[in-house]
């Protein structure tokens, strides 16, 4: 069973596995509503690790660069570099409806990952995979915490998605069973890809 643990900024879900998700914005106002229940519910039920921030992004954006020292980033860092994560998904909220996967197309991560995931997505909202930089900032979560090895392979990959009002508010329960099979699916990969 995955543990909780309440830090002054931050929440942090210490689960099993190799995927983590995150919600920097969990306090903020309407954009980002319900995004940190969401992730923390994800997170319980595929037994994901999950760092979920308290901080409003009207106070401080977890999600910039200016953010890098706190407690929140330290502890998404703490989990790539001891507890081997291999994904991460970053969750946001945004006004529009809709769901948006935001990558910076081969940087961040590969066509299969993002194509595993909007395909589980699509099948219960309407997705657009966005890579054309837009929205993914320079020190956010997905372009700081991404990794290669020397070959150039992806040790960490990373992807930003972003979830509608009305889905966050209406569908609520499908956003945290897509992103909890997500993560089941993520997690199944890398066995099947250890095994062979």
């Amino acid at each position: 069973m995955p543990v909780k643990i309440i830090h002054p900024d931050h929440v942090e879900i210490v689960g099993l596995g190799l995927v983590l998700l995150t919600a920097p914005h969990s306090a903020s106002p309407d954009a980002d509503l319900h995004t940190g229940t969401i992730v923390e519910e994800a997170a319980l039920t595929s037994r994901s690790y999950a760092v979920i921030g308290k901080v409003s992004r009207e106070f401080l954006d977890l999600n910039r660069i200016q953010s890098a020292q706190l407690e929140f980033r330290k502890s998404i860092e703490g989990f790539i570099a001891e507890d081997g994560i291999r994904y991460l998904l970053d969750i946001h909220g945004k006004k529009e409806s809709g769901v948006d996967i935001v990558i910076t197309a081969g940087q961040t991560c590969s066509d299969s990952t993002t194509e595993l995931v909007r395909s589980r997505l699509v099948k219960d909202f309407m997705v657009k995979v966005n890579n054309q930089n837009k929205g993914v900032e320079s020190g956010s979560i997905v372009t700081s915490s991404n990794r290669r090895d020397a070959k150039g392979n992806f040790i960490v990959e990373t992807i930003q998605i972003e979830f509608g009002h009305e889905e966050r508010q209406f569908q609520r329960e499908k956003v945290i069973s897509d992103i909890s099979e997500i993560a089941d699916l993520l997690n199944a990969r890398l066995v099947v890809s250890r095994g062979e």
